[in-house]
Formats: structure tokens, C-alpha cells, sequence
């Protein structure tokens, strides 16, 4: 195993050479500048058929998933997180989760991104609107096999 701290978005210009059988992310994409570039580096380390597996928070798209995650992040999270000098970080991830894409156009985005076979698994609990983790399959004979 080797270990290379690069932008995702220039994996390959940091030596990461693939094909590989599979690439995970967690807490990635709503975080970084262009999730297509990042997506579109991943797409081309991914043999065919490879899968990607994404864990991200990315709301349901009803109300009620909003207001779950706003009254657990504005009840909870970022008044301990400011008794604790995080406050900053926790504003942070409440606002990069509304305006991040919902799990239906996340899902969209890996699709128009070269992935097949994409399924959005909710997270149980009061997480179900929340969180998912999306697992899809880099198409065979997509334009970039040929």
C-alpha cells in the first residue's frame, strides 16, 4: 500500500496509476471545488466494471430531511462544537450539506459521470434522510474503453 497526499482531482499527476477493482470515498465530494473532475479522475483509476463506492451526507430532498439535520446539527452538534473552539468547522458542515446536491442528483451526477448499476442506500435511523452511501459500477465500453 502506498499512500499519496494529492487533490483527488490530480490523482494522476500525483503517480496514482490504476486500473483498480475499486475506489471508496467518504465525505469527499460535497467538499471539494468540482465534484465532476473528481469523479471523472476517479472514473478513468477504475478498470471496467470497477466499483466506487461514495458515503456522503446528502439530503433526501423532502422538508422534514432538511429540518432533521438542521435541529440535530443547530441543537446539538454546533453549540458543543463551539465549547469546544470548533464552532467554525460545524457552521461549515451544516451549510456544505444543504447547498451539496440531493441523493437523487448525486446519484444523476455519477451517472452522466460514466457509472452504471448506481443505487442510493439511506443510512438507518434518524440518519435515513441524511446520509447514504452510494455504490455504483464504472460502465464497460464507455466512451473512454474504446
Amino acid at each position: 500500500m502506498t499512500f499519496v497526499h494529492a487533490p483527488a482531482e490530480r490523482l494522476s499527476e500525483a503517480g496514482v496509476r490504476g486500473p483498480f477493482d475499486a475506489v471508496f470515498a467518504a465525505y469527499l465530494l460535497r467538499n471539494v471545488t468540482d465534484p465532476d473532475a473528481v469523479l471523472a479522475a476517479v472514473h478513468g483509476l477504475l478498470r471496467p466494471g470497477g466499483r466506487l463506492a461514495v458515503h456522503e451526507y446528502t439530503l433526501r430532498g423532502r422538508r422534514a430531511d432538511r429540518a432533521v439535520w438542521t435541529l440535530v446539527c443547530r441543537g446539538v452538534v454546533q453549540p458543543v462544537a463551539t465549547l469546544l473552539g470548533d464552532g467554525p468547522l460545524y457552521r461549515h458542515l451544516w451549510r456544505s450539506v444543504v447547498e451539496f446536491d440531493t441523493a437523487g442528483r448525486f446519484a444523476r451526477r455519477l451517472g452522466a459521470a460514466g457509472f452504471d448499476q448506481v443505487r442510493a442506500l439511506p443510512l438507518p435511523g434518524w440518519q435515513t434522510g441524511v446520509t447514504h452511501t452510494f455504490v455504483a459500477r464504472r460502465a464497460p465500453g464507455h466512451r473512454e474503453d474504446a
